[in-house]
């Protein structure tokens, strides 16, 4: 009986593997239409004077803009922050040490009761290639707080690169 339930177990788990791994692909059906928010090429990033972009991981909310440094990386979050309008730009760039993973997002997530919640059609995807890519993320509460968090697929590599989301209200 208790090897019944051990392979049991085992199949469930195998299977929700599987079911989790098929729905996590990015390829898509022909006919498909792919809704992901994905930054367009260009854009530029300056740090503010005295920012170190050189540090591990580096913030600074400045002039309404929200500034953001990472360097060799998995997945960091920034702090909250406020919008001033129901939009923000983000500006990013990153590289990386994978050859086949270039993609990586940045995921918008709001304060919930001391905790936080993915909102919902909040990522926008950027490439790793070194350049600067530019999206915005609408449908924002200037009432509610927000942060970001940087994602890469890379297993186990790591990013390294820059954010700026702009449109934030600072002091």
């Amino acid at each position: 009986m208790n090897k019944t339930k051990r392979l049991l177990a085992l199949a469930m788990t195998l299977l929700l593997a599987v079911c989790l791994f098929a729905g996590c692909g990015e390829e898509m059906d022909e006919g498909e239409v792919d809704n992901r928010n994905v930054a367009a090429a260009g854009g530029s990033i300056s740090w503010p004077e005295g920012f170190d972009s050189t540090a591990r991981f580096s913030e600074l909310q400045k002039d309404g803009t929200l500034y953001v440094a990472f360097n060799n990386v998995q997945s960091p979050n920034s702090g909250y922050f406020t919008p001033a309008s129901d939009t923000i730009t983000i500006v990013g760039r990153a590289t990386t040490e994978s050859e086949n993973r270039t993609t990586w997002r940045v995921m918008l997530w709001q304060e919930v009761s001391g905790a936080r919640e993915y909102v919902k059609g909040g990522t926008l995807y950027l490439t790793a290639d070194g350049s600067c890519y530019t999206g915005t993320i609408s449908g924002l509460d200037t009432g509610r707080r927000y942060k970001i968090g940087l994602g890469y697929d890379g297993g186990r590599y790591n990013m390294s690169g820059g954010v700026t989301v702009s449109g934030i209200v600072t002091g």
